[in-house]
């Protein structure tokens, strides 16, 4: 089953912050309530463990993941491949950082996911409902968390 989602929080915030919580995994997983744990193998490689509950099914998957076509403070790609019993995820992210007036950094985000196996079978809308929530909500969570962390 294929998945697209995207948005574009405000951040209130240098751009230099935002880029660094960008590229910082154990932010990222401070952020991302799914994340139970990441292990970093080099500054752009990651094996991350991630639970996942849709309806009464609960997965854990473990991703590799892969930051690429990295352009510093402005944009790059995130793609995370992985498994959990039964069931596949492959997930490519791409956010673009955009000026939004003086001390708000844009975060553009897209996702493009392909789901498949047991967590795929919950039905197309159930998943993508979730899918599509948990999405917004990390976003969200993250630009909240980065405009109070600049604001200290």
């Amino acid at each position: 089953m294929r998945m697209s989602f995207h948005g574009a929080p405000e951040i209130r915030a240098s751009r230099e912050q935002v880029w660094k919580a960008l590229l910082d995994p154990q932010f990222i997983a401070s952020t991302a309530t799914a994340i139970e744990r990441v292990e970093e193998h080099d500054p752009t490689h990651f094996t991350v463990v991630a639970g996942l509950g849709i309806g009464v099914l609960k997965l854990r998957f473990t991703l590799a993941v892969e930051l690429f076509d990295i352009v510093e403070l402005e944009s790059a790609k995130m793609r995370a491949r992985g498994k959990a019993p039964g069931s596949t995820l492959d997930v490519t992210t791409s956010f673009t950082l955009d000026d939004a007036g003086p001390g708000i950094v844009a975060l553009a985000w897209t996702a493009d996911s392909q789901v498949g196996g047991t967590v795929a079978s919950v039905g197309a809308r159930l998943l993508e409902g979730t899918a599509r929530r948990l999405a917004e909500e990390f976003w969200a969570d993250f630009a909240a968390t980065v405009s109070a962390e600049a604001a200290r």
